[in-house]
């Protein structure tokens, strides 16, 4: 596979599960839960937005692990270079 096959499968992989989607699906969902109190938060504090997007993407790359153990390996492997 060519760098550019590689780049429209991953092109083609966004548009089959648009991330932005399933992130304003969790942030509703998170909001609605009321697991975490932001009425207090100041209207300029990012404190709140910022635990509901870590959140948010841990459960996506929960939900997107590898299942074999060697593309799991690979993916660890990758994190590194990022």
């Amino acid at each position: 596979m060519t760098q550019a096959e590689l780049k429209d499968n991953f092109r083609t992989l966004l548009a089959i599960n648009p991330p932005l989607k399933e992130i304003e699906e969790l942030f509703c969902k998170a909001v609605q839960c009321g697991a975490l109190n932001f009425a207090d938060e100041e209207q300029d504090s990012y404190r709140s937005a910022k635990i509901i997007y870590h959140a948010i993407l841990c459960a996506m790359a929960d939900n997107w692990q590898p299942l074999a153990k060697e593309n799991r390996e690979h993916a660890e492997n990758l994190k590194i270079f990022l």
